[in-house]
């Protein structure tokens, strides 16, 4: 009954938090918005689950701050960064106007925001299990770890980004230091990895907890195959093409490895 009462209240939170940032971005004119809520909604739908949850376990506190500290980070960077400053709307955004055509709020409202709520629902698994299984994690250490790697790799990974793109001198190159010499999307990769770390901390011996790893494995896909590395790949092959396609020789897409000689 627990678990029904907090995947209802977070269904009626995703919804209502989603219709408030769409209804910021319209004011707007700029969807972007929705990237600065991705990290609060699950945030949101993890504080639900976790005070909803009859168990009582130093993995639900360990979460509690954990997801937090990730959401506040990568909310508050791509406000401080992309909305604050009146950045141009992100073309992932302006490439759906385009498609969606008269029906361009209504359709931002379904495919992209409530979209997103869905998917922040599926990513609470971690959260539902230490809320509801009863026990300590086995891997409590091996997740604040991975996670602590992921969260600092990926501000690290952020900054490379901001500081080389915000330097004039770099037009039309390509970002190719720090983590970006190893990977061409080390804020992906960084990303999977603390979630990761986030999946392991509830893990116990009782075969339910295992459902906890479904959020990296979903986070990993999502990343590697639809949303993050595919389209990052063709808005770089679209903008400089002979530099990226050279770097994609040499540097490999996700998992980070030291750059490949080119004859």
């Amino acid at each position: 009954m627990v678990s029904i009462s907090s995947f209802v209240f977070t269904s009626a939170f995703a919804f209502l938090f989603m219709t408030v940032m769409w209804l910021w971005g319209k004011s707007r004119n700029n969807y972007a918005v929705i990237d600065v809520g991705w990290g609060l909604v699950i945030a949101g739908i993890a504080t639900i689950h976790l005070l909803f949850g009859g168990q009582n376990s130093n993995s639900k506190l360990i979460l509690l701050g954990l997801i937090w500290i990730w959401a506040i980070r990568l909310s508050g960077y791509l406000y401080w960064t992309r909305i604050r400053t009146n950045h141009p709307e992100d073309k992932r955004y302006t490439s759906f106007r385009a498609d969606y055509g008269q029906k361009v709020h209504q359709k931002f409202f379904t495919n992209v925001f409530l979209l997103q709520g869905f998917l922040a629902m599926l990513l609470s698994g971690p959260f539902w299990v230490a809320a509801n299984v009863s026990g300590e994690g086995s891997f409590v250490f091996l997740g604040i770890v991975l996670f602590l790697l992921g969260v600092l790799g990926e501000a690290r990974s952020d900054q490379e980004l901001h500081r080389f793109v915000k330097d004039s001198t770099n037009k039309g190159k390509v970002c190719d230091i720090g983590f970006w010499r190893y990977t061409r999307h080390p804020n992906y990769f960084f990303e999977f990895l603390l979630w990761l770390g986030i999946g392991c901390i509830p893990l116990q011996m009782n075969p339910v907890s295992w459902w906890s790893l479904t959020a990296p494995l979903l986070m990993f896909a999502l990343l590697r195959f639809i949303s993050g590395v595919p389209f990052a790949e063709r808005q770089s092959m679209q903008s400089k093409p002979k530099a990226y396609a050279e770097y994609q020789r040499t540097t490999n897409a996700f998992f980070p490895w030291f750059p490949k000689s080119v004859k």
